[in-house]
């Protein structure tokens, strides 16, 4: 009997020592996985997580969203005014974000920040208003030292986010959707040169803009720097009010 209590004591004890290793085993496996699965992310699953542009503090869980930028603007269907390129840009600060992890390399993101929109023409083109009406032409009778358009909006995203490590260790990052554009200023002016030297400045304020747009954009980088781009989906003017043209821009971003 003592003996049969003996082999039993140490079969039960055999099997306890198997149980216990193959459990460690697995633990070590999952938390070897979860380890590689974030160190090729800086996504964690533990909720929602914001960030501000001037907190310096590594956030857990972050997107690619806030930061300053530049683009060189554009305007698609202008026919009759003559954009200048090389004066024609819009600076972008993005404040805030808030994201929400999907997976251990996708976030939703969204927040808000603000785009300062600038187009200059040249060669004597600009906007004119008729019976209310906004309208590209061209004045074949003045010169004009400058004319321009402003439109100031604040921005907010819906976007998708993918960020995945790379082999020497940077973050690569690619996200795109769609910005909600809110009209907060607008003007265009008109600088002419009279004859006796003097400079005849005319402009309008709120011309034709609605307050209300939306833009697609796709930005994709390496940790802090991206490229990006953008295009307006619908007309800058109101219809029926102005012209049928929408912006477009390249640019860069120091998130």
């Amino acid at each position: 009997m003592k003996k049969k209590l003996n082999l039993l004591a140490c079969t039960l004890f055999m099997t306890a020592l198997v149980w216990a290793q193959e459990n460690v085993t697995t633990n070590m496996k999952t938390t070897e996985e979860i380890d590689d699965r974030n160190f090729q992310s800086l996504i964690l699953l533990n909720g929602s997580s914001y960030d501000f542009i001037f907190n310096w503090k590594e956030k857990p869980t972050k997107s690619h969203w806030t930061g300053i930028g530049f683009a060189f603007s554009g305007l698609r269907n202008l026919h009759v005014a003559d954009l200048n390129q090389n004066r024609s840009y819009s600076v972008i600060l993005n404040l805030a974000d808030y994201t929400i992890p999907l997976s251990y390399h996708y976030l939703f993101v969204t927040g808000l920040g603000f785009d300062w929109s600038r187009y200059h023409f040249r060669r004597n083109t600009g906007l004119q208003y008729t019976d209310g009406i906004a309208t590209f032409f061209k004045d074949t009778e003045r010169e004009y030292k400058s004319s321009k358009l402003l439109v100031y909006y604040a921005t907010i995203p819906f976007l998708l986010e993918y960020q995945t490590k790379t082999t020497n260790g940077s973050h690569f990052f690619i996200s795109g959707g769609i910005e909600g554009l809110v009209k907060c200023y607008s003007k265009s002016q008109l600088d002419i040169r009279q004859a006796q030297g003097n400079i005849e400045e005319i402009h309008y304020r709120n011309p034709n803009i609605p307050p209300l747009n939306a833009r697609l954009i796709l930005r994709t980088g390496f940790d802090n720097f991206s490229f990006f781009g953008y295009y307006q989906l619908f007309s800058m003017f109101e219809k029926g009010k102005g012209p049928d043209v929408r912006s477009f821009g390249i640019g860069l971003m120091l998130n």
